[in-house]
Parts: C-alpha cells; sequence; structure tokens
C-alpha cells in the first residue's frame, strides 16, 4: 500500500486542533466529582465540552451507555472521514487488542501509532505480572498470558519470576515503567488495591499520546485525538455510573486518569 504523504493530512489535522479545544481537562472533570448528583455532574461536562446532545435527561445507566453509545459512534464516523489510511482506522478499532493493532499499525510506516501498542503491550504485560504474582499462580500460567510485541523481553519477568516485588522492581528499572511500577506496589502492598496500577498505566499512555501535539502533518495527531476523546467517554461512563451508584467522590476521583487537555 502506497504511503499517504503528509501534507495530504494538512486540512485533517487543522480540523483536529479544533476538537482538541474542546476536550475536557481533567479538573473539569473532578469538578464534576464533586457534585451531588447525576444530573449536575453531568451539567458540569457539558457545560465544557462539545456533544450531539446536552439537553437530554439521563438518570440511568442503560440512558447513560445510550447516550455514550451515540457520541463513540458520531466519533468514529469523524475520524474515518479526517484519517486517509483503513490501515490506521483497523488499528484503532482493534485497540483493545493491541497485539492486533500492532499488526495493523506496523503495515503503516508510522512510528509513532506503532510505539503506542508496544508500550500498551509492555504495560499490559506488567500488569499481568503483578496480578499473577499477588494471586499466586504458576509461572506457567502466567507465561500463557503474556502477550508479544512489547519491548519488555519475556525473560525479563520469566527469569526473576521468583523474586519478591521490591526485588523484580530493580529489574523495571532498567525499562520505561519504574514509576509506573513503584506506584502499583506501593498501592498493592498498602492498600491491595490494583487501582492505581490502573490509573497510571492510563496516565502513562496518555502523556505518550500529548506528544502528538508537537507534529504538524501526518495522522498521528488524528490518532491521538480519536484515542483521546475515546478515554473521555471513558471518564464520562465512570463518573455516571458513579455518581448512579452513590460512589464517593474520593473513590471516583482515585480512579480518574490524567487527561488530553
Amino acid at each position: 500500500m502506497k504511503k499517504v504523504s503528509r501534507l495530504e493530512y494538512t486540512y485533517a489535522v487543522g480540523r483536529v486542533r479544533a476538537l482538541e479545544k474542546k476536550l475536557i481537562p481533567r479538573a473539569v472533570f473532578w469538578e464534576a466529582a464533586e457534585e451531588k448528583n447525576l444530573s449536575s455532574a453531568l451539567k458540569v461536562i457539558f457545560d465544557a465540552g462539545a456533544f450531539l446532545e446536552t439537553k437530554i435527561e439521563i438518570d440511568d445507566a442503560e440512558k447513560l451507555d445510550a447516550f455514550l453509545g451515540r457520541e463513540a459512534a458520531a466519533l468514529s464516523r469523524s475520524v474515518a472521514e479526517l484519517l486517509l489510511e483503513k490501515d490506521i482506522l483497523h488499528a484503532l478499532d482493534k485497540e483493545g487488542s493491541p497485539v492486533e493493532a500492532l499488526s495493523a499499525a506496523e503495515t503503516t510506516g508510522y512510528e509513532f501509532i506503532q510505539e503506542y501498542f508496544r508500550q500498551k503491550i509492555d504495560l499490559g504485560n506488567l500488569k499481568v505480572f503483578l496480578r499473577a504474582k499477588y494471586a499466586g499462580i504458576s509461572l506457567e500460567k502466567f507465561v500463557s498470558q503474556m502477550r508479544p510485541g512489547g519491548h519488555v523481553d519475556a525473560h525479563k519477568y520469566i527469569d526473576h519470576y521468583e523474586q519478591s516485588l521490591s526485588e523484580f522492581g530493580e529489574n523495571i528499572r532498567t525499562t520505561q515503567f519504574p514509576d509506573v511500577w513503584s506506584s502499583a506496589v506501593d498501592a498493592l502492598l498498602e492498600r491491595e488495591t490494583f487501582v492505581d496500577l490502573e490509573r497510571e498505566i492510563e496516565n502513562y499512555l496518555m502523556r505518550f499520546l500529548r506528544k502528538a501535539k508537537l507534529i504538524v502533518f501526518g495522522p498521528e495527531p488524528i490518532f491521538a485525538y480519536a484515542l483521546a476523546r475515546k478515554k473521555e467517554l471513558n471518564h464520562i461512563r465512570l463518573l455516571g455510573v458513579s455518581k448512579i451508584n452513590v460512589i464517593p467522590q474520593e473513590i471516583l476521583k482515585s480512579r480518574m486518569s490524567i487527561t488530553y487537555v
């Protein structure tokens, strides 16, 4: 497949720069988290962002999912119009399965897009490793759950599987993820929770995507915007479900990762 010239993305990048300005910062999500009910929380969100509908009543999980489904469909249509290469669209569609997504991304020739999925695979393996150690599962079962394609060699985990978490942390220092590991292990040992791990993984990936803001021409800004907007919709779902189930705001905030803006 012939690679599209970066200059052919001039209009698309300009369009995305305008859309980025309508993305919602985490501070606004925190403000919404402090509201007493779902209606007032969503008003804060609707006032700050851009949505197809802002005058609808959402008072249960079914209506919330329907609303978010319509927004996700609109996002997919917009991104399909802006991205000029089908393999990148395919990679985005497979984002939840990073090995398949990486396979699609490798045909595009865009290193930034490939690197995102490699790092997602690495972070997924790190999560599998920590959960396996906590649950005490066998090395064989852990290996069966690992995914290929990342930067971190499998033997970094396999050869040191019997080490304690603190001992293994020394091995992680030579990778890109020592801060993610440290935060996750501290939370696991102190509070027996994986919430910090999930949040820090999302934080790491979002910081990586933010680098696309520096790219003037090409598909990377559209790719990053699509994932940023998907994350925004996930934050709204988290906010909505938490308000419906009367989850304390402190717990809700602890689950919110950083945003693109």
